[in-house]
Parts: C-alpha cells; sequence; structure tokens
C-alpha cells in the first residue's frame, strides 16, 4: 500500500512539474475558404478542362463547407468561362453557378476574373452585389486582419490602374499604423507577365509588412511562391481537378495560417514572414 502511495505521489508531482503534460492546443482564430476557377459552361471537355462537371463540383464543395461553416468563403475569379461576343450567354451561365454558390450559408465573397467580364462588367458588379470591384472587410469578433480583394481587371487585362493601386497603398498604411496584418486576394498572382502593375504594391507591401499572403487564381495547376516575406499561393483551379474537386480551408493562428486542401488542392502551413514548412 505505501509503495502504491508513493507511487501516485510520484505521478502528481511529475504531472504538477510539467514532466507528464500534454502539450496545449494550438490556438486557432477563425478558418476561411477559398474556391477559384470554377469556369462552368455548357460546353464540351477540352483538354483537363471539363467545363459541364464544374456545377457538380461546386455543389459538392457548397455543401461540405455549409457543413464546416468557415467565417467567410471567397472565389477567387472565373465563375463562368464565357462565350466571346455572347453576352446574354454568358450572363445565363454566370446565374447557373451563382444559384449554387449563394447557397453557402455564411458570407461569402467575389474576385473578378478575366472571364468573369464576358457577362458584362456592370452587370456583374449587380449580381455580385458590390458597388466597386475592389474593396475590403473584416471578420467581426477577429480583429487584427483585415481582408482586401482587388480587381485584376481594372484597367485592362492584369491591369490594377493607379485608382486601385493609390486606395490599396493608403489602405497597407493604415492597416500598418492599425497594427493589422492584410491578406490580398486577387484572380491574379502579383508579378509579372499576369498582373503587369504590381510593382508599387509589392514596395509598399515590403515597407510596411503588414501583407502575409497573396492568394490567386487564373493557373489552373495551382503553384505557391514565397518572396519579401509574403506568401504567394495560387489556388488550383476546379474546372481541371483530376480528383473531382479542388478548393481549400484556410486556418488563421496567431503566428500562422494553415492551409487544408480538399481534392487537388495541396495542403501547406504558412508561418508569418517565414516560407511554407
Amino acid at each position: 500500500m505505501r509503495l502504491f502511495k508513493r507511487a501516485a505521489v510520484t505521478l502528481a508531482l511529475l504531472c504538477a512539474f510539467g514532466l507528464n503534460a500534454q502539450p496545449p492546443p494550438e490556438k486557432r482564430l477563425f478558418t476561411f475558404a477559398v474556391i477559384t476557377d470554377i469556369q462552368y459552361a455548357d460546353k464540351d471537355p477540352r483538354g483537363a478542362r471539363h467545363y459541364r462537371d464544374s456545377l457538380l463540383r461546386l455543389e459538392e464543395c457548397v455543401a461540405d463547407l455549409n457543413q464546416k461553416y468557415p467565417a467567410f468563403v471567397i472565389q477567387l475569379g472565373d465563375l463562368i468561362d464565357g462565350y466571346p461576343g455572347d453576352i446574354p450567354g454568358s450572363a445565363r451561365d454566370l446565374d447557373k453557378v451563382l444559384s449554387i454558390y449563394n447557397r453557402l450559408a455564411m458570407p461569402h465573397y467575389h474576385v473578378i476574373g478575366n472571364h468573369c467580364v464576358m457577362a458584362d462588367r456592370d452587370a456583374l458588379l449587380q449580381k455580385y452585389g458590390l458597388k466597386k470591384s475592389y474593396y475590403d472587410f473584416t471578420v467581426p469578433g477577429a480583429g487584427g486582419w483585415r481582408f482586401v480583394v482587388l480587381d485584376g481587371m481594372h484597367a485592362g487585362y492584369g491591369v490594377l490602374g493607379n485608382d486601385q493601386i493609390n486606395w490599396l497603398c493608403s489602405l497597407l498604411r493604415q492597416a500598418a499604423a492599425n497594427r493589422e496584418k492584410v491578406i490580398c486576394f486577387c484572380h491574379f498572382a502579383p508579378n509579372k507577365p499576369l498582373l503587369k502593375d504590381a510593382e508599387e504594391v509589392i514596395r509598399t507591401a515590403v515597407e510596411t509588412g503588414c501583407v502575409a499572403v497573396w492568394f490567386s487564381g487564373h493557373v489552373h495547376s495551382g503553384g505557391y511562391f514565397f518572396a519579401n516575406g509574403i506568401h504567394q499561393v495560387t489556388v488550383r483551379g476546379m474546372v481541371e481537378a483530376s480528383s473531382r474537386n479542388a478548393y481549400a480551408l484556410v486556418e488563421i493562428h496567431p503566428d500562422r495560417l494553415k492551409e487544408t486542401g480538399v481534392g487537388d488542392e495541396p495542403s501547406r502551413d504558412l508561418p508569418l514572414g517565414k516560407p511554407a514548412e
């Protein structure tokens, strides 16, 4: 009995001093989801692009996200493939995709891509519920983070334009003054030849040090690049997902982002200011 009591006391002391303690659970602030290049069209497949299958993929994605319930969902452009010169046909396809995307039960946002504008820019903004094609937002109860949506088609194909650049650089300086971290969403990655006029944006991002990640689409094969302290994540296009789907959930932690890919989209650990692990 004495031996048993001594063992119990020893075990209690070990636990008290942390020698047998489990590490504390990692703190997660909130989660959001990213989708890109659904690119639906009533067209036969072309290469790896299965245009008609995108609606089913999107339905499965929406059902999954409604179960997981992230803080918000954002699509990074090219909801449709579109028909050059056929605005009504492109608009009909857009309505089909939106009828599914709008089933999301949480806030959901839009980025404009190069194929989107085939449905007419003014009508596009109206259907998206946007007054401007570039904007920013925050998540209630999750201070310290600001999300910025950019329009890479604002002043031409892959061109932000001076008005948008001035707005963005001012916003980045204000975010830095408020000690906020920024995540940018744009259809194009911030480098040539994709985004042709991002030099001043990158220069301001480096000066302020507040941009953590830049999420983009457009390149359906996806990709990752780290430069100037910024993670550049290109999400794989849903229209070319060989595993039936491609999208991601992104957890925000105090010192990192954790991307969990679904289907073809890979998973990544993105420590703030350091390359992906």
